[in-house]
């Protein structure tokens, strides 16, 4: 029998073909071990489910870059995530209700929410359906449903059965629609989401967005789907999520509806080799060049505060501080045992490391 290409993509990085990071790995194994083991607790991976969703992205155009206006054909680890997402069943419903894909800046985050999007709106079987791009803003949250509008415009056999008007696009055959929302109280009440698109959950000061999604998730089988780069903050919502999903893909949580494809540099990874940068960067050499990673890496060496933001957004690296003024390598290499005696009768100030760390 054919594989899939969801159980493809993970034997491939199983077998060490793909360049991946530790996390992204662990996602593989479980497809593979939830394949062996995972009808004893109900669930089930359904292949034609996969592949509709995935050839669902076929009859989309590319909203921009070198390849717009072409097919969106997905790539491998694309599918991995989309045909997790649709394929992967408990019972007679979907399985996953929680995904969070942590990948690179430029890697194709926002069309890939977008056609999700579409697919949940058009194709998804859910009659009624309430489909949101949200976001801190409402020009967060319009990039992923701009991306949705443009991806469908270019594809007539799409278009002509959607309707659109100002910020919003229906479905009419199923009385659905997909809109961009605002972390705004007034309009985020009362919401029956079927499927609700985080974008760049880093940026959200607190947890009201997706909390307000998930309370209004009613629908048969919802599914919230929240993207982001990696962030400084380890307080925030996105922190709290990226540490639970890594838990998760560690075994030391258990949630079946929960999926995560997190990429990022493993430890003892030097952002700056270039052996590693597709960890972070799945779609290396398709929207995003060696070209521009490199001129990003020699900005950022020897200028610290550039360096976090490189880190942190291009390659997936939670750093300590958004834009630090001293390199962490030099602090740390000035570690040393003090020394009382040499600093006798000399100024001395002494701070105290409330971080819990140390």
């Amino acid at each position: 029998a054919v594989r899939s290409s969801v159980t493809a993509y993970a034997e491939s990085v199983l077998a060490g073909d793909v360049v991946v990071g530790k996390l992204v790995r662990l996602a593989c194994e479980r497809h593979m071990r939830d394949l062996a083991t995972g009808e004893s607790r109900g669930l089930r991976f359904d292949e034609a489910a996969a592949d509709k969703a995935i050839a669902f992205f076929r009859l989309l155009r590319l909203p921009d870059g070198q390849n717009a206006g072409h097919p969106f054909n997905l790539e491998q680890w694309q599918q991995f995530v989309v045909g997790s997402l649709f394929g992967w069943f408990a019972g007679t419903r979907r399985r996953f209700h929680y995904a969070l894909v942590e990948v690179a800046r430029a890697n194709g985050k926002s069309p890939l929410a977008g056609g999700i999007g579409l697919y949940a709106l058009m194709a998804d079987g859910e009659q009624g359906a309430q489909v949101y791009s949200a976001a801190t803003t409402r020009d967060q949250a319009k990039i992923v449903f701009n991306d949705a509008v443009r991806m469908a415009e270019k594809s007539p056999s799409l278009w002509n059965r959607l309707t659109k008007t100002v910020n919003n696009l229906a479905y009419m055959q199923g009385n659905s629609y997909f809109r961009p929302l605002a972390a705004d109280a007034n309009t985020m009440d009362g919401l029956r989401v079927h499927v609700g698109l985080v974008d760049e959950l880093h940026e959200h000061p607190n947890g009201e967005v997706m909390a307000k999604l998930r309370t209004g998730m009613k629908s048969s089988q919802p599914l919230l789907f929240a993207i982001t780069t990696a962030g400084y903050d380890r307080n925030t919502v996105c922190y709290q999520h990226h540490d639970y999903s890594r838990r998760v893909l560690e075994g030391a949580a258990e949630n079946d509806s929960w999926f995560a494809y997190v990429c990022g540099l493993d430890e003892g990874d030097d952002w700056r080799d270039e052996r590693c940068w597709l960890k972070a960067n799945p779609n290396l050499g398709v929207s995003i060049t060696r070209k521009y990673l490199r001129e990003q890496v020699a900005e950022a060496v020897g200028m610290p505060s550039k360096a976090s933001i490189v880190r942190r957004l291009n390659f997936c690296e939670w750093v300590e501080a958004a834009q630090p003024w001293i390199d962490r390598d030099r602090w740390m290499a000035c570690l040393a045992d003090l020394d009382l005696e040499a600093l006798r009768g000399r100024p001395c100030f002494a701070g105290l490391d409330l971080s819990g760390k140390n």
